[in-house]
């Protein structure tokens, strides 16, 4: 008798927990899908209003920039192109940089001594500030100079950070690999490069956006291609909804991109549970 009663409330648990489940699963889609997307659209369209236009105007807008071209004749795909090809190289030049000095200052006192006041100095200057005097620097070369403003932009975030994590590193994980006799380059990769893992990812994503917000500014100053001289061209021949729909596009390609590095972390730094897509 009491084996039956048993086997009636687990047959009536399973359904209960399937509701639960599913229940769950309705609330997190509505939390982190569907609700930030309605605001998104909303501020949105608030925007569009304040501006003279509608989102309907900025995806028929969206559509001539893709189809048709701007007023110069360039597809939106080659905006798109030329901005990621100039971020990606001023990211990349961060990170070869920024890593192997980050290590550098976190793991030896010297180096630390030396060059922490000079980052601590430079750090505070607005990568945007830069602009002007790498117009100087490199003169007629426009890529060089908005790769540079990215490179200024993406290298502080990437070095702070990777400083950061190798400071974290467990001393005695060192102790124990000394007294083992590993050398220091077995210390650094096996230890304390693995250690800062996480905060040099952080590092990525944080020096990415900025990398990004400076890309777009950078470009405004000419260039002929990318997505901030698009927005600016579009704002002196008065069409609102080519700028408007610039803009979304550049927040979506920020957006993916930084989802992008977080899909990676998790799956390289699988023993960091708290990294979440």
């Amino acid at each position: 008798m009491k084996s039956q009663q048993d086997t009636t409330s687990v047959s009536q648990s399973v359904p209960q927990k399937g509701k639960d489940i599913r229940k769950r699963r309705g609330i997190n889609l509505f939390l982190k899908i569907i609700l930030p997307i309605t605001i998104l659209v909303g501020l949105w369209q608030l925007v569009a209003i304040l501006s003279g236009t509608s989102i309907v105007e900025v995806v028929e807008a969206f559509v001539r920039l893709s189809i048709e071209g701007d007023s110069e004749g360039h597809l939106l795909i080659d905006h798109v192109r030329m901005s990621l090809f100039r971020v990606v190289l001023g990211f990349l030049t961060a990170i070869i940089t920024a890593i192997p000095i980050g290590i550098a200052i976190g793991r030896y006192q010297l180096i630390n001594d030396i060059f922490g006041p000079v980052v601590d100095a430079m750090r505070p200057i607005p990568p945007i500030a830069w602009i002007p005097l790498s117009i100087l620097m490199f003169r007629a070369n426009l890529i060089g100079s908005q790769v540079f403003i990215i490179w200024i932009g993406a290298f502080f975030p990437i070095l702070i950070n990777t400083t950061t994590g190798v400071r974290r590193t467990e001393p005695v994980h060192v102790d124990v690999a000394k007294t083992f006799g590993a050398s220091e380059t077995q210390i650094l990769s096996k230890i304390v490069i693995p250690s800062a893992g996480p905060e040099i990812f952080a590092g990525f994503r944080i020096g990415f956006g900025i990398g990004w917000m400076c890309l777009v500014a950078s470009e405004m100053i000419g260039g002929g291609l990318g997505l901030g001289y698009l927005v600016l061209i579009m704002q002196q021949v008065g069409r609102t909804g080519e700028v408007i729909s610039a803009m979304l596009l550049i927040g979506l390609i920020g957006f993916l991109i930084s989802y992008v590095f977080l899909i990676i972390e998790k799956n390289l730094l699988k023993w960091r549970q708290d990294v979440s897509v």
